[in-house]
């Protein structure tokens, strides 16, 4: 029997993901942040905060959850716990706690292990870095792997750890979203970006860290002693 979670999202197939998670589970839901400003001048992202169509869309998902809220996650970068904090303020108050949960920032929402800055910084290009990884072209990445960048976001998702039948809410990157979408549904974006995770897209997740289920897209995986 599966619990049926009303979640609205601008994707399809997260609205029915959500409608077909199991019941008496903590889910785990790890999404990119929403809607953001443009690109800086300055080359400096971490400044970017959401657009009003972005607090808009944010507090609209939160509207739409219907399942207890546990805890909840972010990337130390402002728009993520902004994305969060919106979220949170348009859950309905049956389903979430009185004081809203304490962010929990932890590195493996923030920070990679290679260099896909440009080449400038002496790394890849950004699409390209991903491209590479996907591929397994090490000698590019300068020997970071796939599993590398994967493993710490993984082990950081499962450290949060909160009841039975209680959604936690992780917001992070777009590449984030990317690499554990990359490692455990082969996901190919090649070197244009292609088939890239769009605002608030990301994946659901249940289960323990060495034995878990993961959505995206319409796929489901089942995954045991995955890069533990």
């Amino acid at each position: 029997m599966n619990f049926v979670m009303n979640f609205y999202s601008p994707l399809d197939d997260m609205i029915t993901a959500a409608k077909n998670l199991p019941e008496n589970q903590n889910i785990k839901l790890f999404l990119r942040h929403s809607i953001r400003y443009d690109n800086p001048p300055d080359g400096d992202y971490s400044k970017l905060l959401l657009t009003p169509e972005g607090i808009e869309l944010a507090n609209k998902i939160g509207a739409s959850i219907d399942k207890k809220i546990g805890l909840l996650g972010a990337s130390m970068v402002e728009r993520c716990q902004q994305t969060i904090r919106e979220i949170y303020k348009g859950i309905q108050p049956q389903f979430k706690p009185e004081k809203m949960p304490e962010i929990i920032v932890k590195k493996g929402f923030y920070q990679l292990a290679g260099n896909p800055f440009g080449r400038a910084n002496g790394g890849l290009d950004w699409f390209e870095y991903f491209h590479c990884l996907q591929t397994g072209d090490s000698e590019s990445t300068k020997g970071i792997s796939l599993e590398m960048e994967a493993k710490p976001v993984l082990d950081a998702i499962f450290d949060i750890k909160s009841d039975a039948d209680k959604l936690d809410i992780i917001c992070s990157h777009d590449s984030h979203v990317i690499i554990l979408a990359s490692a455990l549904f082969d996901l190919k974006t090649g070197l244009q970006g292609d088939n890239w995770c769009r605002y608030t897209e990301g994946l659901f997740f249940w289960g323990k860290r060495d034995d878990f289920y993961a959505v995206w897209r319409g796929q489901k995986g089942h995954f045991k002693n995955f890069y533990c």
